[in-house]
């Protein structure tokens, strides 16, 4: 008696040879990757802020030009206490008086250039987002992908241990073989175990799209969100196959395989992330120039008016004009002065350091990613063209000594488990290569989203 059931290739998206890898059917609510990668740049309200942002910067940028407001002042001179008569002494005056300070240097047109530069650092923080969502996406998606088709795996591999107990159990019924009640426990407790990793992929499942949720839908006032949020979240499902990889994504293989490791500066200097900080250094440097005018005078102009009245006896006083000009000197306050430029050029400095550690950090980042895709490609193709195929031969090998009666049925299970846990072993590899592969493509990132290159 032979019975043989293997486990499928189709779950893994690999390929086979009774197989080839097509896509199956669309399903109403199925999720591909490409579509949650496109949802979550789409609805990720950290764009909308940055704009926001972007925005502050740019009317603070249109009102920093603008020259600070005059005084205007209106005052009564000379007022005598003994009679308070306007017309009484020929000094009494009704004065009306206008003051206006100008900035020192280039003060405001500084000011100006600063707030437009920092606002030009938003468009640079927006695309290194939606590359660092999509990497984001794409960890979660594929890890609901692997527990959903380890899922199937295991489900798949139910008729087996099914048919397994069935075959046991009849064997130790009619007293024939070596079966006995030990096989017929061991069988149960199998099915079992199936069972609880069920619940557990499932599980997996479920937090790994409750967690890409948050990137899936958008947030509004309407109280029906949250209803709307969980229906959806429940109603998701993903393919069956793991989807190809991606022109982009093999172009920035290959750049990465033609590049030495001591010269990776090249690969990631164009990175979102190193303009943004190439740009805060110029916001920063701006600080200095800012602080450098206040060694240089401040002047003012004031001008005045005052009316006199005629004199008791009908004759006219001649009303009095006045105009003036202040200078501020900076003559006693020189510490202070030096005080905020080292200020300025320290943190100019900090921001360039800044930078510098960035730029060590995603080279490490973008060596790590790629020596874990070499690691795990190598290991895929152990696995696929090695290790799955003698796994196979020995769980067959197994069952069919079984059926013969000269093989343990411990032996069986245990054979048909190792394949099981071969191909899941499989599957996570492939996913983690995918990872690392999708993290090679965020740190070469670039800014070829044409709003960024608005603003160069």
């Amino acid at each position: 008696m032979l019975f043989i059931i293997g486990v499928s290739f189709k779950a893994l998206g690999l390929p086979s040879h009774n197989q080839n890898q097509e896509a199956v059917s669309s399903i109403a609510n199925e999720l591909s990757l490409e579509s949650a990668i496109a949802q979550a740049q789409n609805n990720d309200d950290w764009l909308k802020k940055s704009r926001l942002i972007e925005s502050r910067f740019e009317r603070l940028s249109e009102g920093a030009s603008a020259m600070p407001d005059p005084t205007i002042s209106v005052g009564l001179l000379n007022l005598p206490t003994n009679g308070f008569a306007f017309d009484q002494e020929p000094m009494t005056q009704l004065k009306l008086s206008a003051s206006q300070m100008f900035p020192r240097g280039d003060t405001l047109a500084l000011k100006e250039q600063r707030y437009r530069m920092s606002a030009t650092e938003q468009p640079y923080l927006r695309e290194n987002r939606r590359q660092h969502i999509a990497l984001q996406a794409t960890t979660l998606w594929l890890q609901a992908f692997e527990a959903s088709t380890n899922y199937r795996l295991v489900n798949d591999a139910k008729p087996l241990f099914n048919k397994l107990g069935d075959i046991v159990a009849a064997s130790y019924a009619s007293s024939v073989g070596k079966a006995n009640q030990q096989d017929i426990i061991r069988a149960e407790l199998e099915l079992v175990k199936l069972n609880d990793r069920l619940i557990a992929l499932e599980s997996q499942k479920q937090v790994a799209v409750a967690k890409l949720s948050q990137f899936l839908y958008t947030s509004d006032a309407n109280a029906t969100f949250g209803q709307s949020w969980l229906s959806n979240k429940h109603n998701i499902q993903l393919p069956e196959h793991m989807p190809s990889i991606t022109p982009h994504q093999n172009k920035a293989l290959h750049k990465v395989i033609a590049t030495s490791p001591h010269e990776y500066y090249r690969l990631v200097h164009q990175h979102p992330l190193m303009l943004a900080s190439e740009q805060r250094v110029r916001t920063t440097a701006v600080d200095i120039d800012i602080a450098k005018q206040d060694y240089k005078a401040q002047y003012g102009i004031n001008a005045s008016y005052a009316m006199r009245d005629d004199t008791p006896e009908g004759q006219s006083r001649a009303d009095f004009f006045s105009i003036g000009v202040s200078v501020s000197v900076p003559l006693f306050s020189s510490s202070a002065q030096d005080a905020h430029v080292s200020a300025a050029k320290l943190h100019t400095e900090a921001i360039r350091t800044e930078k510098r550690l960035l730029m060590k950090e995603l080279m490490a980042s973008l060596q790590s990613a790629y020596v874990e895709y070499i690691g795990l490609r190598e290991r895929a193709q152990v696995y696929q063209h090695q290790i799955l195929p003698q796994i196979q031969q020995q769980a067959q090998a197994a069952l069919n000594a079984y059926t013969n009666d000269s093989g343990d049925f411990a032996e069986v299970v245990r054979a048909k488990i190792d394949e099981l846990d071969t191909q899941i072993t499989m599957l996570n590899i492939r996913v983690k290569q995918r990872v690392a592969l999708s993290k090679m493509d965020y740190f070469l990132a670039s800014t070829a989203h044409t709003e960024v290159a608005e603003y160069e």
